[in-house]
């Protein structure tokens, strides 16, 4: 993607960016930085080679426009599908963790590190990477570090943390030597992790993709052109895969009508699932009245950036999402709920949103983003810091 590889600038500044496996809000947010960091460097061209899994083709599809602009036309972006990490291993139509699956994968994973961190640094000697950023895959520090290539951080969680719940202390030792081989590290809002970046760390707050505005009315007027039904988004995620949610009753709700992501298979008039091709679902967050989601940072942060009452899945057993819940203002409408409850839930009264509502601005100005703007040009400006001083002259 971009421009042809024999016609690079001699001057270009190499970064490679890893993106965990797991899930899609770790993919979400880091297009959010790439497009702050392509749109603010204009000093220097970059060559961004984006590394990763199953959530690739939806980098691509996201990030494939960015090129399209004048504004990025010297910039050039790569794409590379790799294994990143473990992530969460769920038992089968549950949401639960499957603590006995994960630490099969985790031992499986954890006995071809080593042979993935000498992949991953012959991989940036040959592409003379300058600057290396991950989200929050361990194996590029290491693989950095070992090159003597410059690294940063970004999460509001390691997988370090996020496995102390659920595997032994002693299992963790590796990985916990891994990320502390970070240079730098940024924590996003919720995080609580141990003092990661050898060199240096810096906190910030929530930020998300930004909506666009004619797209979001379009969104409403399709699923409400009366103006007088309730629009829920209703997202657990795409790693979350449940075999029953077409009997819900929640879906038979009076005056709602529901957006659900493209992994819930559901026919229903009340129901639409987002396309599986359309990428920017920040749109359809953006045109709701109010979030139901498991307290994935993406998703959260969305409804909090765009002031959408959420209900959030209660999930003790998964250290990230504590932090998450922890991170929300006091002052934004918040209702925790058990996966039974949520199995339960209706709308039959109208006025039951209305309270759940607080009265949000019914309409996406651009005054709600300048906290997430604030963020993450703090992010962008951070990192091209970074590259002035590991430039090569």
């Amino acid at each position: 993607m971009g421009r042809d590889r024999t016609k690079l600038h001699e001057d270009l500044i190499t970064i490679c960016y890893y993106i965990s496996d797991y899930g899609y809000g770790h993919a979400t947010r880091s297009i959010a930085i790439i497009r702050t960091i392509l749109e603010r460097h204009q000093d220097a061209p970059i060559r961004l080679i984006v590394n990763c899994g199953k959530a690739l083709p939806f980098l691509i599809d996201s990030l494939q426009s960015q090129m399209m602009s004048s504004i990025h036309q010297d910039h050039h972006i790569e794409f590379r599908s790799i294994f990143s990490d473990t992530g969460y291993v769920l038992h089968n139509d549950s949401i639960a963790a499957d603590i006995q699956g994960l630490r099969q994968q985790y031992n499986l994973d954890m006995s071809l590190f080593e042979e993935r961190v000498t992949q991953e640094q012959q991989f940036l000697e040959n592409v003379q990477a300058q600057l290396v950023i991950s989200d929050i895959s361990p194996i590029p520090f290491v693989a950095a570090q070992r090159a003597g290539v410059e690294s940063l951080g970004i999460s509001n969680f390691t997988w370090y943390t996020a496995y102390q719940d659920m595997l032994d202390k002693s299992d963790l030792n590796q990985l916990r030597e891994a990320y502390a081989q970070m240079d730098h590290f940024i924590s996003l809002a919720g995080c609580a992790e141990p003092q990661w970046g050898r060199k240096c760390r810096i906190d910030t707050g929530f930020f998300c993709r930004q909506p666009d505005l004619q797209e979001v009315e379009r969104i409403r007027t399709v699923l409400d052109p009366t103006g007088k039904r309730k629009i829920i988004f209703f997202g657990l995620g795409r790693s979350i895969q449940v075999d029953h949610w077409s009997t819900m009753e929640l879906w038979d709700s009076e005056d709602c009508v529901f957006i659900v992501s493209s992994n819930m298979d559901i026919d229903h008039p009340n129901v639409l699932q987002i396309p599986d091709q359309y990428t920017e679902s920040q749109n359809y967050v953006a045109a709701a009245n109010l979030v139901i989601t498991k307290p994935g940072w993406g998703t959260v942060c969305e409804a909090i950036e765009l002031a959408k009452p959420l209900i959030l899945l209660n999930r003790s057993h998964f250290y990230e999402d504590r932090h998450t819940i922890a991170a929300v203002p006091v002052d934004h409408p918040l209702y925790l709920m058990s996966w039974e409850e949520i199995q339960q839930l209706t709308f039959a009264a109208e006025d039951r949103i209305d309270e759940l509502e607080h009265s949000p601005p019914s309409k996406v100005s651009s005054t709600d983003h300048h906290v997430s703007s604030s963020t993450l040009i703090e992010i962008a400006d951070y990192i091209q810091n970074l590259l002035h001083h590991v430039k090569v002259v």
